[in-house]
């Protein structure tokens, strides 16, 4: 799941500029929007940070997340979101340290920032835009349970090369010191999938590191596990752009066999749990080499096709940034029908007679040619043709794996009613009958207590994963491995 792992298509996208439309550009700013270089110090201004504006009697509340590239570690990637704003985010274009002082350019919105560091937690300082200029201070946001050392079991760094595709992964495996689950001298072992963006390990959103926490946990419980950055995290955007729900699914197969060949790890107790895409994922691998997964979790992950599951998605998170009834309807016909087109296209390689068709429809919709180029490269993007035709059920089928399938009933981007019945119904229908599935009011698609499920929320709850849906899955996975 980029941060925010869902698409506003067409009239369901909200742009909107910081203060005012961006007019001109200092020569300051010009000269210094290549240097994205990471420098010395980085460390003590990296992170999510949190501050208001006030501005002729108003409140503008800004989160900044100011983080290395993900495809490229050497260099800096950051942004603020205007919150009050509908959430626009404006990419930053330079960041500096001036003696004391860190100094960022936002070229896109003509914005300037300087900020001293008061202490790990808390930056002061100002927000210069088209002239005005107004006191700012930042403070860090708390993520009270993610794990600190140190830690009571092995954690160690592994590489692995996926043979199918040539490609190197990168990871950690963790062995725990409690072998009460210890069968022969060999452990169980968990392998994580990350959702839908370019995540690593920790599946890092917002500084919420949810695989980190339940691969800590697990740890501790007894389970060996492995998490891993996606493919080309940390060195090539190219090879995790180009790729599908399909070349991931090979990345994990190829997880699978590493874990084999790990003497502390026992190859008949290997399972996978997958979040959001990753529940896709996990059923894709448990159908290509049933023999080898032994159990899969799914943390909201998908058991209707993906253009239902993300029609559903859009018209509950329209509805909680108070869209109109009449936009959504409209944006919805709009989308079925962009969608459609896809899925008649789906088996052809060459997409120049899908764009035909895309293209056709936004016209017939009065789409604007200024946005017509960015919703025709989401639209032609690889992952997205396979998800919006990939329908769950054909993998689900071939599942023999035992499967646990979890939900919050306040998730918006994968509704609970209908992604855990058709897990449970598929599965069922196909003979296995291994499947428990159970969602949990008040989570939202993260797992954390919420009060709308609203993805604009995710940033400011300080709760990481919910510690019962934790309990539950380990209840559950103890009682596979007694």
């Amino acid at each position: 799941m980029s941060k925010i792992k869902h698409f506003f298509i067409a009239s369901f996208v909200l742009i909107i500029f910081v203060f005012s439309s961006c007019t001109s550009i200092s020569s300051e700013t010009k000269k210094t929007n290549d240097n994205l270089a990471i420098p010395e110090g980085f460390s003590e201004i990296s992170g999510l940070w949190f501050g208001d504006l006030y501005f002729q009697g108003q409140t503008l509340r800004l989160a900044f997340i100011i983080d290395k590239n993900p495809f490229d570690y050497n260099r800096v990637l950051f942004y603020f979101i205007s919150v009050d704003q509908g959430g626009t985010s404006v990419v930053g274009s330079s960041l500096q340290k001036k003696d004391d002082e860190w100094v960022l350019y936002f070229e896109d919105a003509n914005v300037k920032c300087n900020f001293k560091v008061v202490d790990k937690d808390n930056l002061a300082g100002k927000f210069w835009q088209n002239g005005l200029t107004l006191n700012l201070s930042l403070k860090r946001a708390s993520r009270p349970d993610t794990p600190e050392p140190p830690f009571d079991y092995e954690s160690i760094d592994v590489s692995f090369k996926n043979e199918i595709d040539n490609i190197d992964l990168y990871g950690t495996l963790t062995i725990p010191s409690n072998l009460a689950l210890s069968k022969n001298g060999k452990l169980p072992c968990i392998i994580f999938i990350t959702g839908s963006g370019a995540q690593d390990r920790d599946e890092n959103m917002y500084e919420h590191k949810p695989f980190f926490l339940l691969s800590d946990y697990f740890t501790k419980v007894g389970f060996a596990t492995l998490r891993m950055d996606d493919r080309g995290i940390g060195y090539s955007s190219e090879l995790f752009t180009n790729s599908t729900s399909l070349d991931f699914a090979n990345d994990i197969i190829s997880a699978v066999k590493f874990a084999e060949s790990q003497t502390k790890i026992d190859a008949d107790r290997i399972g996978l749990c997958g979040h959001s895409e990753g529940g896709l994922i996990a059923f894709i691998v448990g159908a290509t080499i049933p023999d080898k997964i032994s159990f899969i979790i799914s943390l909201a992950g998908p058991g209707q096709r993906g253009k239902e599951l993300l029609l559903t998605q859009q018209i509950l998170i329209a509805k909680a940034y108070g869209i109109s009834e009449k936009d959504i309807e409209k944006g919805n016909k709009l989308n079925e029908e962009l969608f459609d087109t896809i899925i008649l296209h789906k088996n052809e390689k060459d997409t120049e007679s899908l764009e035909k068709d895309l293209i056709n429809t936004l016209n017939k919709h009065s789409i604007p040619k200024s946005q017509q180029k960015l919703l025709l490269a989401q639209l032609l993007n690889p992952w997205f043709r396979f998800f919006i035709a990939c329908d769950p059920k054909d993998y689900l089928k071939d599942v023999k794996a035992h499967v646990l399938a979890v939900n919050g009933e306040l998730d918006l981007q994968v509704y609970y009613k209908d992604n855990l019945s058709q897990i449970e119904k598929t599965l069922k229908q196909n003979g296995n009958y291994n499947v428990l599935t159970k969602s949990f009011p008040g989570l939202n698609h993260l797992f954390q207590p919420a009060k709308t499920g609203n993805p604009s929320e995710y940033m400011f709850i300080e709760q990481t994963f919910s510690k019962e849906v934790m309990e539950f899955i380990k209840l559950w996975l103890l009682e596979l491995n007694k």
